[in-house]
């Protein structure tokens, strides 16, 4: 039975290999709208997604040189996260290409990089992804949800969810516990410890800041770094967006000068999604050492 559903998919294949473009990527065949496909490996499942559907997806996201800077892992520890099956975000897009696949099926797609990210996760194209890039995305469709199975999947995951919160407590009253240096605590839930007082007025809104900053795990393994990049970052203070709430509250404490290093728990940091790059898994708590260099 096998033997003949995989020659099903071996002429489906050829036929659409036949009907659409040649695509400039080894082993892929590109769609009409731009979608670059690969079949990599054939399910069991004979149930195809309808409108309406919800979609158990693992997702790993790459360069199209292979070198992978996201997956669904980071939300969870199963790697499934769950969409709507509903309309395609864009002419192109993966969710296109969701249409044909049977439970089981497992695709790898390439996408257009600026309306993956604009279009799909809505945030701006990583620094590191040209802007005329592609990305490379392996889909495995895991299982096809009706409205029912969804709102049971939803309790299962608020109970993580709470699982999670409690776990990333424990382990920042352990990181307090057997670091060797006192941390002062914040309303806010925050940590600090300066290094070093600055001189001036602190931050206010709408003033043009400078600063330095290194992020890191509670292991200290470095998240980001604007000194390894040896470039500062230059923001206007106050405008939504700019840095994550926790640095907000930091600078506001600081002025011109000042060094400290503050602990962020993850509701003021990247919360409960991870960063969008995915380095950061959600709830997770970080710390940065932060520097104010100027206030104009």
């Amino acid at each position: 039975m096998r033997s003949v559903k995989y020659l099903f998919y071996i002429s489906i294949a050829l036929f659409f290999s036949a009907c659409f473009n040649s695509s400039d990527f080894d082993g892929y065949t590109k769609t009409d709208t731009g979608l670059h496909y690969k079949l990599q490996e054939i399910g069991d499942g004979s149930k195809k997604p309808k409108i309406g559907d919800y979609l158990q997806l693992v997702i790993t996201y790459k360069t199209v040189a292979d070198s992978v800077f996201l997956d669904s892992y980071s939300s969870n520890e199963t790697g499934k996260v769950i969409l709507p099956f509903n309309h395609s975000s864009f002419d192109g897009s993966f969710e296109e290409g969701l249409r044909t696949m049977n439970e089981g099926d497992s695709v790898s797609f390439i996408v257009d990089a600026e309306k993956l990210f604009t279009y799909f996760f809505k945030v701006e194209l990583p620094y590191f992804i040209e802007k005329n890039g592609a990305v490379k995305m392996d889909v495995k469709l895991y299982k096809i949800l009706n409205d029912i199975e969804y709102q049971k999947e939803l309790i299962d995951f608020e109970q993580l969810i709470e699982d999670r919160d409690i776990e990333e407590q424990r382990k920042l009253l352990v990181y307090l516990d057997t670091v060797n240096t006192e941390f002062i605590p914040m309303d806010s839930g925050m940590f600090y410890q300066y290094i070093a007082q600055g001189a001036g007025d602190l931050a206010e809104e709408g003033k043009m800041v400078s600063i330095h900053f290194r992020g890191m795990f509670l292991n200290g393994k470095v998240v980001e770094s604007t000194y390894d990049r040896k470039e500062p970052m230059k923001f206007l203070y106050g405008e939504e967006g700019q840095v994550i709430k926790g640095l907000e509250k930091a600078i506001s404490m600081m002025n011109e000068g000042a060094k400290a290093k503050f602990i962020i728990p993850s509701q003021l940091a990247f919360g409960e999604t991870g960063s969008s790059n995915g380095r950061v898994p959600p709830y997770t708590t970080v710390i940065y050492e932060l520097e104010v260099l100027k206030i104009n």
